[in-house]
C-alpha cells in the first residue's frame, strides 16, 4: 500500500467496528506489537504499522517532524476507510498518537501511550556534549576532524540511524510536547516501566498530570513495559477501551 507516494507496510487482524491502531517507537517497527495485535484481535480490529523509514515502510524524502507522521498516519486509516479508531503508542509512536489525537479529535475515541517520549530534560551536562558535538560536526565539515570523533556521541539508536533517518530523529528528539499532552481530550491510559531509563517514570507522571482525567499505570520493566508485562498488558488494554465506549 502506498502513503503519500511511499511503500507502508502493515498487518492487520479480527473484524469488528472498533479498531485499534498501534504504533511503535525510535528503531522499531510492527513487530513490538504483534503479540498483542493477535490476541486482542479476538475482541476488536488490530492493525499494526510500520511508520516511515522503519521495518517494511519505505523512508521518507524529506525530514519530518512528529505532526508530520501523525499526518501520515491519518491519511493511511483514511485510505482503510476506518471512520475512528482507537490508538496506541509507545515511545515516539505515543507522541505521534498523541499529534494524531488533538489533530482528529472526533476521530480517536481513546488513548494509550506506553512509555512515550515527548518530555524533555537537559542536564547541564547534556547541555555541554551537544554543544561539543556541533562545534566537531562544524570541524569536520571543514575537513579539520576525522568524521569517526562524531561516533562517540549519541545513543544507541541515534548511532544505529543514518541518512535522513539521522536528520529525522535529531528534529523529533528535539519536540517538547507537554503542551500538545495539556490539549489531549480523550480518555488516555498512560503505561510505564518503574525502571525505564530510555523515559524515566518522573517522564511518565508529568504527562498524567498534563492529561486531563487520564489513567497512569506502572509496571515493574523498562521502556519496553508492555512487552515484559505482556499478559497484564493485554487485559488493561481490554478493559480500558470497554470502558471507553
Amino acid at each position: 500500500m502506498k502513503v503519500f507516494g511511499l511503500h507502508t507496510s502493515y498487518k492487520e487482524f479480527g473484524c469488528g467496528d472498533d479498531v485499534v491502531l498501534f504504533l511503535h517507537g525510535w528503531g522499531s517497527d510492527l513487530s513490538d506489537f504483534l503479540g498483542s495485535a493477535k490476541v486482542l484481535s479476538q475482541h476488536v480490529k488490530t492493525i499494526c504499522l510500520d511508520l516511515w523509514g522503519f521495518g517494511q515502510s519505505q523512508k521518507p524524502k524529506e525530514i519530518l517532524n512528529s505532526f508530520d507522521y501523525a499526518n501520515f498516519v491519518f491519511d493511511f486509516l483514511k485510505q482503510k476507510n476506518i471512520k475512528d479508531c482507537h490508538l496506541v503508542g509507545h515511545s515516539f509512536g505515543g507522541k505521534v498518537a498523541t499529534a494524531l489525537a488533538n489533530k482528529h479529535k472526533s476521530f480517536v475515541k481513546s488513548l494509550i501511550l506506553v512509555d512515550s517520549a515527548g518530555v524533555l530534560k537537559k542536564s547541564f551536562k547534556t547541555k555541554l556534549l551537544i554543544q561539543k558535538y556541533k562545534r566537531l560536526k562544524q570541524l569536520v565539515s571543514l575537513g579539520k576532524k576525522d568524521k569517526k570523533v562524531l561516533e562517540t556521541f549519541g545513543s544507541q539508536d541515534w548511532k544505529q540511524t543514518s541518512g535522513i533517518m539521522r536528520e529525522i530523529m535529531a528534529k523529533v528528539t528535539n519536540e517538547n510536547f507537554l503542551d500538545e499532552f495539556k490539549k489531549v481530550s480523550q480518555k488516555t491510559l498512560i503505561v510505564w516501566g518503574k525502571q525505564d531509563k530510555t523515559t524515566p517514570l518522573f517522564m511518565g507522571k508529568q504527562i498524567h498530570k498534563a492529561i486531563k482525567h487520564s489513567k497512569l499505570k506502572i509496571f515493574n520493566g523498562d521502556h519496553f513495559s508492555h512487552i515484559q508485562n505482556f499478559n497484564e498488558f493485554n487485559k488493561l488494554c481490554l478493559d480500558f477501551w470497554r470502558d471507553s465506549c
